[in-house]
Order: structure tokens, then C-alpha cells, then sequence
């Protein structure tokens, strides 16, 4: 697939589902991972999976919302490894239920992730990649953002907003 060795990955949202496989399949093809996630706990349990296939690797507790959060688990990664190369954005939630049913505090909450927390992110991990003058960065957005529908109108604002400009 694709030779990694040296690569620095820090993927987001990753102590399960699709993060959980982009930092294994990462790990696979030689990177050194960063798992990052809200439950450090968790996402220990997929370190102790990259450890077991000879990975290696590092784990921080993240809130991608939480600007101060996001600038020292990136400080931290720089500090350890030197460099940051691929960024996997992919911490996102999705709230399904009908858009009039919605709270502001829900609204709010997945705006915070889904957007800000990429934003965040993004935007640190290109500062990083800048100084090597290489770097990718893979966003994570839902499906929901293809339409709106009967339980998922207020889930596919923030993934439209994402993959907007980018298409």
C-alpha cells in the first residue's frame, strides 16, 4: 500500500469505529500513531493493538473543541516525535433526531466538534506540516451531508459545512 516509516499520524476520535481503523491501518503501513480521543482509556485499549503488531505508538486525551487542549497534545506530539506529517480528522458526532427536536445545547455541542474541532485541528496540524513543507490532511466527514432528511436534519448541517469546501 503505502510506505509510512518515519511518518508521524495523529488521528483523531480514534479509540473506535473508523478512527480505531484509519490509526491500525496507519500503524500497519509503518507510521508512528498519535490516538487521541475524549476517553484516554479507550484509546489506550487500540495503543495496546499497535503495540501488539510492533507499532509504534502514543495516546492523549483530546476534546478537538478545546483550543488550549488541542495546542498541548500537538506540543506534546512535536515535543515526542520531532514532527507531525498526517493529520486524520475524524473526531465527529452526530446527533439523529428531527432538526425541530433539536436543542441549542445539542446544536451547539456539534457544531463545537464536528466544525471547530476540525478547524482546530487543521489549522495546528498545517502550522506543524508548514515547517517540513509536507504534510496531509485527511478530514473525516459523514454521509449525512449528501441531504436532509425525516431524523436527520440537524446531523447533516455540520458535515455539509465541512465538505463544502472542499468540493
Amino acid at each position: 500500500m503505502f510506505n509510512l516509516q518515519g511518518k508521524v499520524a495523529l488521528v483523531t476520535g480514534a479509540r473506535r469505529g473508523m478512527g480505531r481503523t484509519h490509526a491500525l491501518a496507519l500503524a500497519a503501513q509503518g507510521a508512528k500513531v498519535v490516538i487521541t480521543d475524549v476517553d484516554l482509556n479507550e484509546c489506550e485499549l487500540v495503543a495496546d493493538e499497535v503495540r501488539a503488531a510492533n507499532g509504534d505508538v502514543a495516546c492523549f486525551k483530546l476534546d478537538v473543541s478545546n483550543k488550549t487542549e488541542v495546542d498541548n497534545v500537538f506540543d506534546e506530539v512535536v515535543a515526542k516525535y520531532g514532527r507531525l506529517d498526517i493529520l486524520v480528522n475524524n473526531a465527529g458526532i452526530y446527533e439523529s433526531h428531527p432538526f425541530l427536536e433539536m436543542t441549542e445545547a445539542e446544536w451547539d455541542r456539534t457544531i463545537d466538534i464536528n466544525l471547530k474541532g476540525q478547524f482546530l485541528c487543521a489549522q495546528r496540524a498545517a502550522r506543524e506540516m508548514a515547517k517540513n513543507k509536507w504534510g496531509r490532511i485527511i478530514n473525516i466527514a459523514s454521509i449525512a451531508s449528501g441531504g436532509v432528511g425525516v431524523g436527520i436534519g440537524g446531523g447533516s448541517v455540520s458535515p455539509s459545512m465541512l465538505s463544502a469546501p472542499e468540493q
